[in-house]
């Protein structure tokens, strides 16, 4: 077990980890994938379009007819093509015209496509208003999307336009990871359950253990435990031997992991036959952090009390370790300049409560008042992190630094 470690080698250890207890794949029909992580990559079944087709309501011209109208003269339209036209129809039509609505195939000896509102048809005769060039409003077979290409890669996470495109190319089903199974604690006598009414002297509501499961949650995972254990040893290593028989891929507790009598998560670890991976970081809020792997396979996170430490802690290293486990890179930062000056304590990391905002010259990020690690009120206000490393100095207004999202998925993964 190591001690102490920063902040960077906490993550690449984290990540390291998890990457060895991937989560299985299924394939899954698209429509219902949508939020799943792709396991494998989506391959192109056809190529969009699939035939040569018409972008536009009008009239089909060959290179004869584009003659006879520089040539000033009437063209004669044989036919018609409809979308739902067959190839087969289009390969019969005769030119040098005809007819053509959108999306229908367009005969081989097609050279462009007029719009409706560019041409005087009269008795069976196009006049042209102006001449297209060669190919104007033709959809080449493939100039979307190519049969055989990969379309998109392992490790996105499906989102609703996605399907879009994935169904116009044929993809049916899709290769996904499987949704986390999770589970979570809180630790302590003072905490009371918020659906249990007012509280009795000196308790106080347990906001970790919902607002950690609404986080899990949210980052797609399958909430199958959440538990209350009091400051008991045998508690804990109670609840740790129920929670490695629910088969979870992870596991959060909150409190209980600094030095004080009643912090009882590592002798309990100990207990089990744990493997304590590391425990406390160089870092502000959520110093105590302990990441941990159960004799099981399940990594379990234990995360301080403190609301802030246990928010942050989440936010980012059980994050990592959900994406980790399902082939997600690492989620990068957002560089935007500093709207205030920001002082920095010596030596640790910092995970600052701020605000993403407009300014004259663009987005800039703000770190808000309310840094302390029970101050909850800036959680209100804040729509993502201000994260600084141990060795960064003292920050200056315009200074870039790395702003994350509070949202994971709120930072596009072209970033």
């Amino acid at each position: 077990m190591r001690q102490f470690i920063s902040m960077e080698e906490a993550f690449a250890t984290v990540e390291r980890v998890a990457r060895e207890h991937a989560v299985k794949s299924e394939p899954m029909a698209l429509a219902a994938a949508v939020g799943s992580i792709l396991a494998k990559p989506c391959v192109a079944q056809l190529s969009i379009p699939p035939f040569d087709n018409s972008a536009r309501d009008g009239f089909v011209v060959s290179d004869a007819g584009l003659d006879m109208a520089r040539a000033g003269d009437a063209i004669p339209v044989h036919g018609e093509l409809a979308a739902g036209s067959t190839l087969e129809d289009a390969a019969k039509l005769e030119g040098p015209c005809a007819r053509i609505m959108t999306g229908a195939p367009v005969p081989p000896w097609a050279s462009a496509v007029v719009m409706l509102e560019d041409v005087d048809f009269d008795q069976g005769m196009a006049t042209l208003k102006s001449i297209p060039p060669a190919g104007a409003w033709i959809r080449a077979a493939g100039s979307d999307i190519a049969k055989d290409r990969v379309i998109l890669n392992a490790g996105r996470r499906l989102i609703g336009e996605h399907v879009q495109a994935l169904a116009s190319a044929g993809v049916a089903s899709v290769e996904v990871s499987q949704r986390p199974r999770v589970g979570v604690c809180s630790t302590g006598e003072e905490l009371a359950d918020l659906t249990v009414g007012s509280l009795g002297s000196g308790q106080i509501y347990d906001s970790n253990r919902p607002s950690l499961g609404a986080m899990l949650q949210s980052y797609g995972c399958d909430l199958v435990l959440s538990e209350h254990v009091g400051d008991r040893l045998e508690a804990m290593v109670d609840f740790l031997n129920r929670a490695m028989a629910l088969d979870l891929n992870v596991l959060v507790s909150s409190g209980a992991v600094s030095m004080g009598q009643y912090d009882f998560v590592k002798p309990a670890l100990e207990a089990i036959g744990a493997e304590i991976v590391f425990h406390k970081v160089t870092q502000k809020p959520g110093k105590p952090l302990l990441f941990a792997v159960l004799p099981n396979g399940t990594l379990y996170f234990g995360l301080p009390g403190n609301p802030v430490s246990s928010t942050a802690n989440c936010r980012f290293y059980v994050q990592a370790a959900l994406a980790a486990i399902q082939g997600q890179p690492r989620q990068q930062p957002m560089k935007l300049p500093a709207a205030d000056a920001i002082e920095t304590p010596d030596g640790l990391a910092v995970f600052l409560k701020a605000r993403c905002e407009q300014a004259p010259n663009g987005m800039q990020a703000r770190a808000l008042e309310g840094q302390e690690s029970f101050q909850t009120e800036p959680l209100l206000q804040m729509n993502g992190w201000i994260v600084l490393s141990e060795s960064t100095s003292a920050v200056k207004a315009g200074d870039l630094v790395s702003f994350y999202p509070a949202d994971p998925e709120g930072v596009p993964d072209i970033f």
